[in-house]
């Protein structure tokens, strides 16, 4: 009964905190105590030691290990995609402005623009960034509207392989009259202008990164920043360690002198860990061993909403060239057939233990979340249908379709080492066996799979069938939607390796539908070119959503200060917590 008193009370928090609405309060959150009722080689990179803030309350000070199962690729947050980078990164690096619990725009490293302020001209043309005196970088040096100049300069050079310009290219000029100021020109009307330079990205440092090659800076493994750590060492495969800035703005913070993000192989490792206090926090629990915390006294889940939602992105084309068509999935009636060969039912109850819902959207939370929406009905007997009239039939008897000597054999991979996922696999292997369709599971390191163009990987090359992924928009979709789905977004040859429309998906009615949401400062006009962007990803059947993820994250009852956002990663307020042990 204890267990089930448990997952009771975590399934009523999260049911509340996942419906999608457009309003705030979609950002409820809360905490459970479990106890109650509720990859890389061996090289070191490390900078000289610094002192630390000396602590303002008695209970300030000390270390805080939080382990992680994922190691990031880089800190660069414009060639980084893992989110465990940007976890690291975000004590670190700062952006202009920041989004809060309740999805409002709030100060960072400058005052929010705004119309009313006149800050951004009545066209939306200009933008001015009021910078906030006295930041310096974490090795003294000076913050600077030359700072923001040269990140634009930066993320637009072509030597620079980043993820996405998505953005960036509708600027003609940044201009700094002062130190304190920067003015930024569009060429067009852009209305997600305050993303830019924020979350989830930042502001560079140009005295560090100018003249710089910026796939092999030093910065990359450790930045300096204006946040409230930086980081001192990155042990391959073992740990990252970040100390308190020494220049950070805020007076008396960060609280906690060191923290140690610890890199573990799997889950077990870090279930393990935690009951035995070698961690106190652990990031990004899977559901399905939720009630493996049973019992740890003094062990806490937090849980917050999301956007993020878990799905089956599929590959149109044979390799990273988006006319060179994949085997199965360049017929509609292939990707419809998956679809409703899909029962998410047993997924949901079964391995989430009913913590979750049904995802019928790429957008998840906020206010362009469409409502209304619905996935195809499970109906295996419609599939069968429609894979018979394309003209994949089993022709051996062996249980497996095949067309013009071609079996219907799919690969499925995503990041190793998650049981949920591996578990999915499994049912959705047997799910799709039952309409003729034989699922291989390849799962490999999270660096593998979302590898950059130079490092070969997988969604960025192409070398996939279907990628078992999450992913989910920020406070403003625009550079989530434009991404991941824009046909000049996709990953090839002429343009470096640029952008993650890996599923090679083409669409002049989704592109245009982009661009009427970033062409008006209209808000509902906004929803409904969002809402037809949607509609176009799901009727391409390139995206299959699977179930809505709330963020779980354990934390030791020694550990205080830690709150919910669900636009920011579990580290956004780590300034404030404390440690007592």
């Amino acid at each position: 009964m204890k267990r089930l008193a448990i997952l009771l009370v975590v399934l009523t928090l999260t049911a509340a905190a996942c419906a999608s609405s457009s309003t705030s309060e979609d950002t409820n959150a809360t905490t459970t105590t479990a106890g109650e009722s509720g990859g890389g080689g061996d090289s070191t990179t490390t900078a000289p030691p610094t002192t630390t803030i000396p602590p303002t309350a008695e209970d300030a000070g000390g270390t805080l290990t939080i382990g992680l199962f994922q190691e990031p690729d880089n800190l660069n947050p414009f060639l980084a995609v893992q989110t465990a980078s940007r976890i690291i990164r975000d004590l670190v690096l700062e952006g202009l402005v920041d989004a809060d619990p309740d999805g409002n725009y709030v100060a960072e490293l400058a005052e929010v623009p705004s119309v009313e302020a006149g800050t951004i001209s009545e066209d939306g043309l200009t933008v001015t960034y009021k910078l906030a005196e006295g930041v310096t970088w974490s090795d003294g040096e000076p913050f600077t509207s030359r700072d923001v100049q040269f990140t634009w300069e930066a993320v637009m050079d072509d030597a620079n392989a980043v993820n996405s310009r998505n953005g960036y290219d509708k600027i003609v000029s940044i201009e700094t009259p002062d130190d304190l100021t920067a003015v930024v020109t569009y060429s067009e009307l852009f209305a997600p202008a305050l993303s830019l330079f924020s979350i989830p990205e930042a502001i560079l440092p140009a005295h560090e990164l100018e003249g710089e090659s910026f796939s092999e800076a030093a910065f990359n493994r450790i930045p300096e920043g204006t946040g409230p750590y930086m980081v001192t060492e990155w042990n391959s495969g073992q740990s990252i360690i970040l100390d308190a800035n020494p220049n950070y703005r805020v007076p008396d913070r960060p609280l906690i002198d060191r923290l140690i993000f610890k890199i573990l192989p799997d889950q077990n490792a870090g279930i393990a860990q935690m009951r035995t206090g070698d961690i106190d926090v652990f990031w990004n629990i899977d559901t399905g061993v939720i009630d493996q915390f049973q019992g740890m006294d003094g062990v806490s889940i937090q849980v917050t909403p999301s956007s993020n939602i878990e799905y089956l992105g599929l590959n149109l084309s044979a390799d990273s060239e988006p006319g060179n068509p994949h085997f199965a999935f360049s017929d509609p009636n292939v990707r419809a057939a998956l679809a409703m060969a899909i029962d998410r039912t047993p997924i949901i109850e079964n391995l989430l233990f009913g913590l979750s819902e049904a995802a019928d959207s790429p957008i998840g939370l906020g206010w362009a979340a469409p409502q209304g929406l619905s996935n195809p009905a499970y109906d295996p007997a419609g599939a069968m249908a429609l894979l018979e009239e394309s003209g994949w039939v089993d022709t051996n008897g062996d249980g497996i379709r095949e067309k013009d000597g071609k079996t219907l054999t799919l690969e499925i991979s995503t990041p190793a080492g998650q049981q949920v996922r591996e578990l999915t696999e499994q049912v959705l292997q047997e799910q799709f066996k039952a309409v003729g369709i034989e699922l291989v599971i390849n799962n490999v390191p999270a660096a593998t799979l979302f590898g950059s163009w130079e490092e070969n990987g997988k969604l960025k090359r192409g070398d996939f069938d279907i990628a078992m992924d999450t992913w989910g928009a920020d406070l403003d979709p625009d550079a989530f939607l434009s991404t991941l789905f824009r046909s000049d977004q996709i990953p090839q040859e002429s343009n470096g390796g640029e952008g993650w429309n890996f599923f090679r998906l083409q669409s002049d009615t989704l592109d245009a539908a982009i661009d009427a949401g970033r062409s008006t400062l209209d808000i509902n006009a906004r929803k409904d070119a969002y809402r037809t962007v949607v509609e176009e990803v799901l009727a391409a059947g390139v995206y299959i959503p699977l179930y809505k993820r709330s963020k779980l994250d354990a934390f030791s009852a020694t550990v205080s200060g830690y709150a919910p956002n669900p636009w920011q990663e579990f580290t956004w307020n780590a300034e404030d917590w404390t440690v007592d042990k």
